[in-house]
């Protein structure tokens, strides 16, 4: 990894100011919404925060212009100020606590059908033609395909204002969390890579056996990218259904001789939570539970299908929980009661799953989603408000992550989200009601600026990530080579409950 470029801020300091700030802080605690608000960031931490004077801006220009970028400068129209007063509100830089960086080559692909036959119809075959067809794509490009599925994941992220992210590494992309590794360094943004695991009922292509290659896989993954800014590496096992008890123990073990959490999909499509129950005579978290999987850095992905003694045991162990609602539509796997969770204490953050099954990455999609189903449900419009569901995509998702992001005050990480006030859809927005607007009248193409880690990544809408122009190129051409290989494709049927079926 020594070899990546590290990006770095262009200058040590950085301001901007806008008609809105809603940090989601303690320290903002008294203004939940805060009139004509800026952030002061040094080199990769917020500095100030808070209502911007006439004062403050002379102050900052005075003593920290000869080396300060001001976001917004010659952009913000009829706007004559040192320090312009964008059309605008400056929120955290948003916080994706489950995701797949690999399926952005397979957005739109395989649609209408469940979840297994979607793993079977679109994930699963896309592997086997970079397994057959690898040497061939690698020459056409000069790089490895993979690379170019998470560079351009990255782009998805930062054009929804994500500045930090779980990545559930899973399948044949176990193998190459090296590269993974490198787009996010690359981009500049923050990330935790959960390295997966499967040792039955999965194709057999990819199975750990013995137990012992996947944690040699967390060994040599850590240690090879043990230098690389803002990476973490975990365990990542994949299903409940693909993993045996003697693996998972493994991989517990492994993370908690390392300190870290571990994230694994659980009770995600109804027909598979059945057929679990069914052959291994308990769920999903009973089983987790019997070996001792359970407890506070334990991260459940899903968790659709709950019985109310399972919610009890989750929130007995302290385990967290990651909803993912436009993936569980679309795929209809079905809507977990977040709401009886959240009731029993249990942590739960909102995320959007994969490209390929939530088709983007539209994280305030996903948190109005999550806020209308469970209103719909509970015949309850009084749930999941808005401050409440853009907490789940910030504050609550770095806390759980254990990252120093998800709010905007002094000495956190200079994560921002800069959204455009001046779209349509948002005005009017006012002091009373620009939260809600972010939830109900965004539609997620309103990130303007995106900061990470004190470096813009977005500027006027614009990526600034060096080689986005040539990364979405290559994903076009990537994919094009994918449906032409599809024709000659071998019908797979190995995921889950379709694993001891036949054709």
């Amino acid at each position: 990894m020594s070899s990546v470029p590290v990006p770095q801020p262009q200058t040590q300091f950085l301001v901007v100011r806008a008609d809105f700030l809603v940090a989601l802080s303690d320290y903002h605690a008294d203004e939940e919404r805060i009139v004509d608000g800026y952030v002061l960031c040094e080199g990769d931490k917020i500095k100030e925060s808070g209502h911007f004077t006439t004062e403050i801006g002379d102050r900052i220009l005075k003593e920290y212009g000869h080396s300060l970028t001001v976001i917004g400068k010659n952009q913000e129209e009829n706007s004559s100020e040192d320090i312009p007063r964008l059309r605008a509100v400056i929120l955290p830089g948003f916080v994706k606590a489950h995701g797949h960086d690999h399926e952005s080559t397979i957005i739109g692909l395989c649609r209408d059908v469940p979840l297994t036959d979607w793993l079977d119809g679109v994930i699963n075959p896309f592997n086997h033609f970079l397994l057959q067809e690898g040497d061939n794509v690698k020459k056409h490009f000069g790089k490895h395909p993979n690379l170019i599925a998470y560079r351009k994941s990255r782009l998805d992220d930062v054009s929804y204002g994500i500045t930090s992210s779980l990545t559930h590494h899973c399948n044949f992309n176990k193998y190459y969390t090296d590269l993974l590794v490198q787009a996010n360094v690359e981009a500049g943004t923050k990330m935790i890579a959960a390295i997966g695991s499967q040792d039955r009922n999965y194709d057999p292509k990819i199975l750990d056996i013995p137990a012992e290659k996947a944690t040699d896989r967390l060994d040599h993954f850590s240690q090879e990218c043990r230098d690389a800014p803002r990476t973490q590496i975990i365990p990542g096992p994949d299903q409940v259904f693909s993993n045996s008890a003697e693996i998972l123990r493994a991989e517990k073990e492994w993370a908690r001789e390392h300190g870290t959490l571990i994230q694994i999909h659980s009770a995600e499509e109804f027909n598979t939570t059945q057929w679990f129950r069914e052959k291994y005579q308990m769920t999903e978290i009973e089983y987790l539970d019997s070996i001792g999987f359970l407890d506070e850095n334990t991260i459940l992905a899903h968790q659709v299908h709950s019985t109310p003694s399972e919610i009890d045991l989750i929130a007995k162990r302290g385990v967290k929980v990651v909803h993912n609602p436009l993936a569980n539509t679309i795929l209809g796997s079905g809507m977990p009661d977040i709401i009886t969770m959240l009731e029993k204490g249990v942590q739960v953050a909102i995320s959007t799953d994969g490209s390929g099954s939530a088709d983007n990455q539209n994280i305030i999609a996903a948190a109005r989603c999550a806020s209308q189903y469970q209103r719909a449900l509970h015949h309850n419009a009084r749930l999941l408000p808005a401050k409440q569901v853009l907490e789940m995509i910030t504050r609550v998702p770095a806390k759980m992550l254990r990252l120093n992001a998800g709010q905007i005050a002094p000495g956190f990480d200079a994560d921002l989200a800069v959204l455009d006030l001046t779209r349509i859809n948002m005005i009017p927005t006012t002091k009373e009601n620009v939260i809600e607007n972010i939830i109900w009248a965004a539609d997620g193409s309103e990130v303007r600026w995106v900061i990470a880690n004190g470096m813009v990544l977005r500027d006027n809408y614009q990526i600034t990530i060096p080689g986005a122009t040539q990364t979405l190129q290559e994903m076009i051409e990537l994919q094009r080579m994918y449906l032409d290989y599809l024709p000659t494709a071998k019908k797979i049927i190995a995921t889950g409950r379709r694993a001891t079926q036949s054709e």
